[in-house]
């Protein structure tokens, strides 16, 4: 029996798919460059507390009228995935993080 994703025709639902893929690429990429493996233990808590700050993030934004498109995304996602690594001691360059597009606070 074939599986049918009737789901993948409905534009929202593809929209939140890129803008999910978007975030994941742009999360591979960030611990890319700050050398963190994708197996470190850490990552996991981190990803939580981070999903947290998006989701409140986003929805602020949206309800403000900013248009949250893969590229806004994933900035407000890096910009609180590394906040929560901040707190957490870990030193992030600058020049890895996006200018913030929306704040989560």
């Amino acid at each position: 029996m074939a599986i049918i994703d009737e789901w993948g025709k409905d534009p929202a639902v593809r929209t939140m798919r890129k803008i999910f893929r978007a975030v994941d690429d742009a999360q591979r990429e960030f611990f890319d460059h700050l050398e963190i493996s994708r197996y470190d233990p850490r990552i996991r808590p981190w990803r939580e507390r981070a999903l947290v700050l998006f989701e409140k993030a986003f929805f602020k934004a949206r309800r403000a009228g900013v248009t949250v498109n893969e590229e806004v995304a994933s900035n407000i996602y890096l910009n609180c995935l590394a906040k929560v690594m901040m707190a957490q001691g870990i030193e992030i360059p600058e020049t890895y993080l996006p200018d913030p597009i929306f704040s989560e606070e």
